[in-house]
């Protein structure tokens, strides 16, 4: 005999609610997956955060920063679309496609504030003419939140000089420009000014260092420099590092 279209309708429909069933079932175990795997990748955001905070990375700190704030969006807003994928991945990439510039010659700014164990921290006197005899004197300015010195020198200033170049041509001069493109972070779009001091070097050649603040001379003397600089061999143009009063000073050799 065979089996009524009710019959069949009925093993049909509990058939269906049996894969219905199943497919609930794998959709409930993705979702818990997926919740895990989103507090691991916050967690995750979370520890590369605290990496660059530890390296005092001004680069990775505002990538990250940037980055773990849009996962944090994206945990809240609980909506997985293309769009929301798109836009961490970019942050990722813009940090992979950008990470050498970390050093001021591929390694400078990759750990440029690494903290130096055994360095004296010296407390500096004001600069006046009656103190200076016998000592070298540092002129001393910040780029980007990070501290640099160089030999006094006379020197000029000019201002709002694009922030990308590593030449500045004057008087069909092609001046060098420390520390060169790369190092002054710009969003896609974003065009960023800066002051340059220009000095000659050694070989009586003219040179300009981007600056964003001139802070007070240092004068110290050549034994006390000695101790406190801690050598640097990455980059050409920088001699060492000093720390003090917590913060470090790369000194530029001119």
């Amino acid at each position: 005999m065979k089996p009524t279209k009710k019959v069949l309708g009925a093993e049909e429909f509990f058939q269906t609610k049996i894969k219905l069933e199943n497919e609930l079932i794998r959709l409930e175990k993705l979702d818990r997956e997926s919740r895990q795997l989103i507090t691991q990748i916050i967690s995750l955001s979370e520890q590369l955060v605290r990496i660059s905070e530890k390296n005092e990375s001004p680069y990775f700190l505002q990538r990250t920063k940037r980055l773990s704030t849009e996962i944090h969006k994206f945990q809240i807003k609980n909506e997985y679309k293309q769009k929301e994928f798109d836009s961490l991945f970019h942050i990722l990439d813009k940090i992979k496609s950008e990470d050498k510039i970390e050093f001021l010659d591929s390694a400078l700014r990759n750990r440029i504030s690494r903290i130096a164990n055994h360095i004296a921290d010296k407390k500096q006197s004001q600069v006046t003419t009656n103190n200076l005899k016998g000592k070298l004197v540092f002129i001393c300015y910040v780029l980007e939140g990070v501290n640099f010195l160089i030999p006094k020198k006379s020197y000029r200033i000019v201002r709002n000089i694009p922030a990308f170049k590593k030449q500045l041509r004057i008087r069909d001069k092609a001046i060098p420009l420390f520390p060169g493109s790369g190092f002054v972070l710009m969003e896609e779009g974003e065009k960023k000014q800066k002051s340059v001091l220009l000095m000659k070097d050694s070989s009586k050649k003219e040179i300009g260092f981007y600056f964003d603040e001139l802070k007070e001379d240092w004068a110290v003397s050549k034994t006390a420099l000695e101790g406190l600089l801690e050598k640097d061999s990455t980059n050409g143009q920088i001699l060492g590092k000093i720390k003090r009063k917590g913060k470090l000073y790369h000194l530029i050799k001119v």
